[in-house]
């Protein structure tokens, strides 16, 4: 399918769908296969998460979101989008928060215990701690020496 047989058939989003010079946010993926960054998302503001556990702005001219489509056989395809970031965690994700002046670095991997990540969102919303930066569970697997292979 080529990038007009894509507008034809898909598309339904795209103000300028029938104009042949100008195929709208249509790109071309690395696998060869066309699609469109406005077909499933939200607007500018919101945040996106990949299945790879990549977190990024939609910025104004999606230009993020444009390169997030071509490259998502190496980040991975959207899994989900939100205006609150909150929205994007994940059990297992490793937030860094400070809270008077400390920083601590939390990770649940199953939110059944007093503290959960329920209560954390909350707290960052009433700004009672401040929220510096998100490692997903995806990145901190792939990216983790597991230390239980020498102390079994």
């Amino acid at each position: 399918m080529d990038d007009k047989e894509y507008v034809k058939n898909t598309c339904s989003k795209c103000l300028n769908k029938y104009n042949d010079k100008d195929l709208c946010n249509i790109v071309k993926t690395i696998d060869g296969k066309f699609k469109c960054c406005n077909e499933d998302l939200g607007q500018p503001g919101e945040f996106v998460r990949t299945e790879k556990g990549y977190i990024f702005p939609i910025d104004k001219n999606k230009d993020l979101l444009k390169l997030a489509f071509f490259l998502d056989a190496s980040i991975g395809k959207i899994k989900k989008h939100s205006r609150d970031l909150l929205d994007l965690i994940e059990q297992g994700d490793v937030l860094e928060i400070e809270e008077d002046g400390d920083i601590f670095y939390i990770g649940i991997k199953k939110d059944i215990t007093t503290f959960s990540y329920s209560d954390i969102k909350e707290s960052i919303r009433k700004k009672e701690v401040k929220l510096l930066r998100i490692l997903t569970h995806e990145q901190f697997e792939e990216n983790s020496f597991d230390g239980g292979y020498y102390y079994d």
